[in-house]
């Protein structure tokens, strides 16, 4: 292909790319490296205070006041601070105090337990918590789910497969708000389940205002939204599946599961290895959940603390800077996963 061909062909690619993804990413930069202000001027303003039978005595004050530009706005004056915002954001002060503070004999356990305690009562540092238990518990969750459900959907008669892939899929077709409210309305406190197990003699649950309750089911959310992904990727990898392997095992005399673990993990595995760097970028960002269940008090996110500190303190600086983190702590989860694949891809070639 000419080299003028393949850059018309490439072109609305790059251009695209360049709108939608790097034009936005520098922005959000320069905003977390500047610090805004309205351009202000102390001016005098006399007024006049009513007295006894009125009479009036006239003060001067020296008050603060923004001052206009040419087409009658106030003036925004932009300041490049650096990493300042970053390191208020990530609230690096607290955290140097929390492990400069004494506690006694830092080997003790009860120590450790008071650091974390304490460092997870900072907003930046608690976020940091709870993305990373998410991100963390799902990713392996989803991967067995989703392997499992394409095993069990591929075992099944041709008949029946149209109707199972479709109704697995189901969670994965309808928006994460939606979804999200979904599970929501199913725990409130005189809903379905709540009162099914009132029911049952189990007493009165209330599931939404608990930390571990309401932590676990969002868990439990990210793994039933997300798994579908996992399955439909895996049961299109099991179709490409040779039989040659499979046969030749079972003559061999492999059981199920040996055949499972040298046989069909392996020919899956460049497709568990894309699912987890999918899902690990798309879990490091939970926020829907997180907002429709009003859990930011027992389970926060570095995404939420993005939405929040831009919709509620107004400060896009701080919130761009959140973003920053955001995108920092997703590039140092993937690298050990792309490492791995380059290497394995170095090997095999």
């Amino acid at each position: 292909m000419k080299t003028k061909s393949f850059l018309a062909f490439v072109a609305p690619s790059v251009a695209t790319m360049l709108l939608l993804i790097a034009l936005p990413l520098v922005g959000v930069a320069y905003l977390s490296l500047h610090q805004s202000h309205v351009k202000t001027e102390l001016v005098e303003l006399t007024t006049e205070v009513p007295l006894i039978g009125g009479v009036t005595r006239k003060q001067t004050r020296v008050v603060p006041q923004s001052v206009l530009g040419e087409d009658g706005k106030p003036i925004q004056v932009w300041e490049f601070v650096g990493g300042r915002n970053l390191e208020k954001a990530a609230e690096l002060n607290n955290l140097a105090k929390a492990f400069a503070s004494p506690r006694g004999d830092p080997g003790e356990k009860t120590y450790l337990a008071r650091l974390y305690r304490e460092v997870t009562n900072y907003d930046f540092w608690s976020a940091l918590e709870f993305t990373l238990l998410y991100t963390f518990l799902t990713t392996p969750a989803i991967l067995v789910v989703g392997l499992a459900l394409a095993l069990a959907v591929n075992s099944v008669s041709k008949r029946l497969r149209g109707t199972l892939v479709f109704a697995t899929l189901l969670p994965m077709i309808v928006t994460p708000v939606v979804s999200s409210l979904a599970i929501y309305w199913l725990f409130l406190d005189n809903a379905i389940i709540t009162n099914f197990i009132e029911y049952l003699g189990l007493g009165k649950f209330y599931f939404l205002a608990d930390k571990f309750t309401i932590r676990t089911l969002i868990i439990l959310y990210g793994v039933w939204f997300a798994a579908p992904f996992a399955f439909i990727i895996l049961y299109a990898g099991l179709q490409t599946m040779p039989r040659d392997p499979l046969e030749s095992a079972m003559i061999d005399g492999a059981n199920k599961w040996q055949r499972l673990r040298y046989v069909i993990v392996p020919h899956l595995t460049p497709l568990l290895t894309v699912i987890t760097l999918i899902h690990v970028m798309d879990a490091y960002r939970v926020f829907e959940p997180i907002l429709v269940f009003n859990a930011d008090i027992f389970a926060n996110s570095v995404q939420y603390l993005t939405y929040y500190t831009l919709a509620f303190e107004n400060n896009i600086h701080k919130a761009a800077a959140y973003s920053i983190l955001t995108i920092a702590g997703v590039i140092l989860i993937l690298v050990p996963v792309l490492r791995k694949s380059f290497r394995e891809y170095r090997i095999s070639t």
